[in-house]
């Protein structure tokens, strides 16, 4: 098969589909030495690193000076020019990791994470607004396949569309190997050091957008410091659409001295992060999946989650769960955490062996069985 890709998903920063895609293609490229691989990039300014690029034995790159808002205004409203056009061959297929098909004169494969941008249009970003909210039905009529990241998500596609449900499969996201490896402890103390992070403190990781709930968590410290003791927070992510009101909500409260904002923290050090908290709190509203989540149980990292969406289906009992609507359910179920020892040790445990179910490996394995049946269809 000649399968095309879209990378600009991890062209920068890799946050949300962009690790998704990165590791599956990496997952990809280990497993698969059959067939060929057509690889696109396009941005004005920034260009592709080599070692982002997935090594797949048989592959072809293209890295063009495009504007990327012009790319995208093209393929979401012309469907120009195809992946076939730019590569100059016909392709068997092309996967997208966003709801939207790419151009292709072969068959379609898209990638839903959620739909959180169609129950909150207001709180999504502006790609999302602009064209997903727009052209999803359509495309997702047209897609030939469909991938979901959770059983949650499946069953909200097929409860808001009419969908052949045989074109829908299920594929979970994965871990990397280094999430799993025992920290080295010194290195933990000098990632501590290095950013001045207190010796006990409660972790998010993840963007300032709507969907992550960070308000009512900072809410929910402000609870905890009158009740219970004073801790802090470490928030670990890009900033986003949210930002403003969180950083208007921790001066409301008056937590400034104890809330720490580090911004986006590269992949190799999100182990010593993990590994340098006493707890996970994990608030968001709604997620198709919720990775850090699995992250950190990997990490041996006790965490607090909403018991909403793909949550409860990802951590299942190696995780404590809270109403995200309900600040003060989040505090005590923050303070049940840190100070029931027998509960962090049990949820310890069973992190660990929970995410040994998920692996890169499989993700890639169910995705190419899945490009098989769909390109035979």
């Amino acid at each position: 098969m000649r399968i095309g890709f879209d990378l600009r998903p991890f062209l920068r920063e890799e946050t949300g589909v962009g690790v998704y895609f990165k590791n599956l293609l990496f997952a990809l490229a280990r497993l698969d030495t059959d067939n060929e691989y057509y690889l696109f990039s396009a941005s004005w300014k920034d260009r592709f690193l080599a070692d982002k690029i997935p090594p797949f034995k048989k592959m072809r790159f293209r890295d063009r000076r495009w504007p990327v808002k012009a790319v995208n205004f093209f393929w979401y409203e012309f469907r120009r020019p195809t992946l076939d056009f730019i590569f100059r061959t016909r392709l068997d297929l092309t996967h997208s990791p966003t709801p939207l098909i790419l151009p292709t004169r072969g068959r379609t494969i898209v990638t839903i994470h959620d739909l959180f941008f169609m129950d909150f249009p207001e709180r999504a970003d502006d790609e999302a607004r602009k064209f997903f909210v727009r052209k999803i039905g359509d495309s997702l009529q047209k897609a030939d396949g469909i991938i979901t990241v959770s059983e949650f998500t499946k069953r909200a596609l097929l409860r808001r569309f009419v969908l052949d449900e045989r074109k829908v499969t299920v594929t979970h996201h994965g871990l990397i190997d280094s999430c799993r490896a025992a920290s080295d402890p010194d290195m933990v103390a000098s990632f501590r050091k290095a950013h001045g992070l207190p010796d006990t403190f409660i972790l998010f990781v993840g963007a300032s957008e709507p969907r992550k709930n960070l308000p009512r968590l900072i809410d929910a410290l402000a609870i905890i410091h009158q009740r219970y003791e004073k801790i802090p927070l470490v928030l670990a992510g890009r900033p986003g659409a949210d930002h403003a009101a969180l950083l208007n909500r921790i001066k409301a409260r008056g937590l400034e001295p104890w809330v720490k904002i580090m911004g986006y923290v590269p992949g190799p050090d999100v182990r010593n992060l993990y590994s340098a908290a006493a707890a996970l709190v994990f608030p968001s509203s709604c997620e198709g999946f919720g990775l850090p989540l699995l992250e950190a149980m990997a990490c041996g990292l006790p965490v607090a989650a909403s018991g909403v969406s793909a949550l409860p289906e990802i951590g299942g009992d190696a995780a404590v769960y809270f109403d995200p609507e309900s600040p003060e359910d989040m505090a005590a179920k923050i303070m049940l955490l840190l100070e029931d020892a027998g509960l962090r040790e049990s949820l310890k445990a069973k992190g660990r062996e929970r995410a040994k179910i998920f692996t890169w490996e499989k993700t890639a394995e169910e995705t190419l069985d899945f490009y098989r049946a769909i390109a035979k269809s």
